[in-house]
């Protein structure tokens, strides 16, 4: 149950930002800085508010940060590749990002290198929340 909620959220904020990342000038910021550093943040801080969800090690952050960068990063792909290809079928001078060149070896490359890349830096991010919660828990127990 808990894993499904971790899974829901995640892929709603990875579609979310694959539809935000159509805007030409937001997509690198989105999906080279915002998403693989603060995504997994927002989705286990969302659930510490939420579900009152509580893990008393730092490891377990790491863990559910890691599998939620990759989550988001294939709600991310799954949603902003096939809306770039539709606009860019309708206006050719819309940016495809190379997506045209693309075929099936290239694209389960480029999904595992995106995914490797969001699973290690949310896997950072949730380490660090992990840390910064415990603290201000003991903190406030103390």
């Amino acid at each position: 149950m808990f894993f499904k909620k971790l899974g829901i959220y995640s892929l709603i904020l990875g579609a979310i930002s694959g539809i935000i990342s159509l805007i030409p000038p937001l997509m690198p910021a989105v999906a080279f800085f915002i998403l693989p550093v603060f995504g997994a943040v927002a989705v286990l801080v969302y659930m510490m508010k939420k579900d009152n969800f509580a893990a008393n090690e730092v490891k377990t952050f790491a863990i559910l940060g890691g599998l939620s960068g990759v989550v988001i990063a294939a709600a991310f792909l799954v949603a902003f590749i096939p809306l770039v290809e539709i606009i860019y079928l309708i206006n050719k001078n819309y940016y495809d990002y190379g997506i045209q060149a693309l075929n099936l070896f290239l694209c389960v490359l480029l999904f595992g290198m995106i995914a490797a890349t969001y699973f290690l830096t949310s896997c950072v991010a949730g380490l660090l929340t992990g840390a910064i919660h415990t603290y201000f828990k003991g903190k406030n127990n103390g």
